[in-house]
């Protein structure tokens, strides 16, 4: 693999998207404009004249893997008007080809969902509530979408996404997230996938916690023998899938006691609703 690789596979990508401009005039391509915009965001460039300065001065690095043909990069104004137009939809699913095309699927196997908060994300200083799906091992975010309201929507706005993320990244198997996702709605959405989930159950849901802690009351409390010196486990710690009789499974986690004041639910489609406590 050539060391301009991923900038040439961000051009290919976004050689799918539509030109939005009219024939007359192009003078360069569409997708190198978007390449080069995209790397400008990426350098933290939001001004399309400090966009031009910046590409000109490393233009021939830049030139031939963006796929630009000319000796000199498109003016701030080109830019400008050219990127007015097109589709964000379509940047974004050429976006997430490029990911794919950088790092290994099963380093997507299991992501996360969280929302954040950006403070002064707006031009008034309003702040931005962004729901994010962060693929830890691999270190991207392979989506982002804007929460109206607070952040009581996120479940929200996460079965809105859902489909259209478990299209465009397939190998996602397990998507864990905090106690406000475990909810009834979103869970049954999951249930017709071939995606697990994994969401932490608090004290705030005192009926399904009080369930959890009966399901597994027989666990009682973890032996000290089962922990090495570092406070892993060294034993199975209990796992079930109601109705039927709790089981155990092999982990390398910190063992659960029958108190736990917080615990984690598991949807599997080969063996129905697993709860595992943390």
């Amino acid at each position: 693999m050539s060391d301009d690789f991923p900038l040439r596979a961000l051009h290919e990508v976004f050689s799918a998207i539509p030109d939005p401009r009219r024939r007359r005039g192009r003078r360069h391509p569409f997708p190198a404009i978007l390449s080069l915009a995209f790397l400008g965001l990426v350098c933290r460039i939001r001004e399309f004249a400090t966009l031009q300065s910046w590409a000109a001065v490393h233009w021939e690095l830049l030139q031939e893997p963006l796929g630009f043909n000319r000796r000199h990069p498109p003016h701030a104004t080109t830019m400008s008007r050219a990127l007015a137009q097109f589709s964000l939809a379509d940047f974004q699913a050429a976006f997430g080809v490029w990911l794919l095309s950088l790092v290994d699927e099963e380093d997507l196997k299991v992501v996360a969902v969280d929302g954040k908060t950006a403070c002064q994300g707006y031009e008034d200083g309003s702040p931005v509530h962004m729901l994010n799906v962060f693929a830890q091992r691999a270190k991207v975010v392979l989506a982002q979408w804007s929460v109206t309201g607070d952040k009581t929507n996120e479940p929200g706005e996460l079965k809105l996404r859902l489909s259209s993320l478990l299209e465009d990244f397939p190998m996602i198997e397990l998507l864990t997230g905090d106690a406000i996702f475990a909810q009834r709605p979103l869970a049954e959405l999951l249930s017709g996938t071939t995606c697990d989930y994994l969401f932490q159950i608090k004290k705030n849901q005192g009926d399904m916690l009080d369930a959890l802690e009966t399901c597994f009351a027989d666990r009682g409390e973890a032996d000290a023998k089962e922990f090495d010196k570092k406070g892993v486990a060294l034993k199975p710690v209990a796992s079930g899938a109601i109705p039927r009789t709790p089981t155990t499974v092999e982990t390398n986690c910190s063992s659960p006691t029958a108190a736990s004041y917080s615990a984690w639910s598991v949807w599997s489609l080969s063996g129905g609703r697993k709860l595992f406590v943390m």
